[in-house]
């Protein structure tokens, strides 16, 4: 290591943006003094950065932060607070304050996503109130946090007008959540009960684990971990079951595998052996188990515990697997069907990358970006093997296969309704972002349409915001389907 380094060395040395390392120096009176300023910029003494960096992070040695995890993290507790606790005010969540203010800005952050200026920022605090349910002075706080990570910042046009304008160039949902998580790392107000919540969170996520095994709850005292568990409960985000004669912690955010289920599979296998079959599937969405003899695996497949696809082409029958973590708050059955569809593109893309004999895809990507472009019809080019690769997604009625005149070439058609591109969005966010939904987690995401509209679509007095919505079962629906023709009739 070189005995002098600027900026753009620290931020390498550290794994964070230059942002950041601007707001270390900033906001750390503690931080080491640039020995030389130079037109190029500060020069500080390697060693001293290194120790710096070295003592920050000694706080959270037991917890293997990783910020981009963070900033999921930290909106899908704002998330589940502001949906399922009651009481949003409660002496409770005094404790997490800093935590809250940041899950705010990266729900903020979504709505304003693409919008590249905000020219009326009084609409945005509106929006923000209605469909968030972020209040005047929570915004403040969020906003600020959204431009001390440099996500945002405000303009002055050359007549003159404030305006707020997003500093990301390119829509990167996982650069966001990074920039969120790095914000908060550093953020020295939050309290230990909230650093111990959001680790959980992210410990939990990856798999079940036992009290004592949850390295993020040691510094905390008996009373405050009760309190941070039934906070947990309450949200939607920690939940329980017994296996066998431990009680075991795991997150509802693992929906695909109902707790029922999944204590009934570690019955058979431990919760380490289970901790080791999600490490294989981490960080690629549609992992190739054809040919796995793994005991474990199997059973895994078998009950329904890796949601898991067979694709049959030229190549022959292959079957590909996914980790059930979804990395966001998918709950309602539409949401689910949504998934499953990304899920079954995902491995048609997968077989055609990997095992596909007569022409194989270079990158997923890109046909995904062919299939989902208008100007293309949201077509692919005619195939022979394209009958039987994508027939799974006819049957899910994601897209069509045509046969191209008398010949034995075909062409796959995607059927361009709301929640099949929306699938074909998160299987390009499975794809690039190491096996998690990105983007789309907050259902009040939708409301950056209000924004391009200019206005608010219905008048304040008008609408309700409902904290806890239950979808209709299918007895239910049938009764009122009933009644309608009844009524018809």
């Amino acid at each position: 290591m070189p005995e002098f380094i600027g900026l753009s060395e620290i931020a390498a040395l550290a794994g964070v943006s230059a942002s950041a390392v601007a707001n270390w120096r900033q906001r750390n009176p503690d931080f080491p003094k640039p020995i030389a300023q130079l037109k190029s910029g500060p020069v500080f003494r390697a060693t001293e950065v290194t120790a710096w960096i070295r003592s920050r992070r000694s706080g959270d040695s037991k917890v293997n932060a990783d910020v981009r995890r963070v900033g999921l993290r930290l909106l899908e507790f704002e998330c589940g607070v502001a949906t399922n606790v009651d009481d949003t005010h409660s002496a409770e969540l005094v404790d997490y304050e800093v935590s809250r203010s940041v899950g705010q800005a990266a729900r903020l952050a979504m709505l304003i996503r693409g919008q590249d200026v905000i020219e009326d920022e009084h609409l945005l605090k509106k929006v923000a109130a209605l469909e968030l349910g972020i209040s005047p002075p929570e915004y403040g706080a969020a906003k600020r946090f959204l431009m001390e990570a440099d996500l945002v910042e405000e303009r002055t046009t050359r007549l003159g007008k404030q305006v707020l304008h997003e500093k990301v160039t390119r829509l990167d949902h996982g650069s966001n959540y990074q920039r969120i998580g790095e914000l908060w790392v550093q953020e020295k107000r939050a309290t230990p009960k909230e650093r111990a919540f959001i680790y959980t969170l992210d410990t939990l996520v990856e798999r079940p684990a036992a009290l004592n095994e949850i390295d993020a709850l040691d510094n905390l005292g008996t009373e405050d971990r009760k309190g941070l568990l039934e906070l947990g409960s309450n949200a939607a985000l920690i939940d329980v079951f017994n296996s066998g004669e431990q009680r075991l912690y795991y997150s509802p955010l693992l929906w695909d595998v109902g707790p029922a289920k999944l204590a009934e599979f570690l019955k058979r296998v431990t919760v380490d052996e289970f901790s080791a079959l999600l490490s294989k599937l981490a960080g690629k969405a549609g992992v190739d188990f054809t040919d796995n003899a793994d005991t474990i695996v199997l059973q895994a497949i078998s009950g329904g515990i890796l949601p898991s696809y067979k694709v049959k082409s030229s190549g022959g029958a292959r079957v590909y697997s996914f980790a059930p973590y979804t990395g966001a708050l998918l709950s309602s059955d539409e949401e689910k069907v949504v998934l499953d569809k990304a899920r079954n593109i995902v491995a048609c893309l997968r077989y055609g990358a990997e095992a596909a004999t007569v022409t194989r895809i270079r990158n997923p990507l890109w046909v995904l970006g062919a299939l989902t472009d208008r100007h293309r019809n949201y077509r692919l080019k005619p195939h022979s093997e394209l009958k039987a690769q994508y027939g799974m997604l006819v049957t899910k009625q994601v897209g069509r296969v045509l046969r191209v005149d008398r010949s034995d070439r075909y062409v796959f058609e995607l059927i361009p309704t709301e929640d099949n591109l929306r699938a074909c969005a998160i299987a390009g966010e499975l794809l690039s972002g190491g096996g998690e939904v990105m983007g789309q987690k907050d259902p009040g995401a939708k409301a950056a349409l209000h924004l391009v509209a200019g206005r608010i679509e219905h008048p304040l007095h008008e609408v309700k915001v409902a904290k806890k919505k239950r979808p209709a079962r299918a007895d239910e629906l049938a009764e009122l389907v009933g009644t309608l023709r009844s009524v018809v009739a």
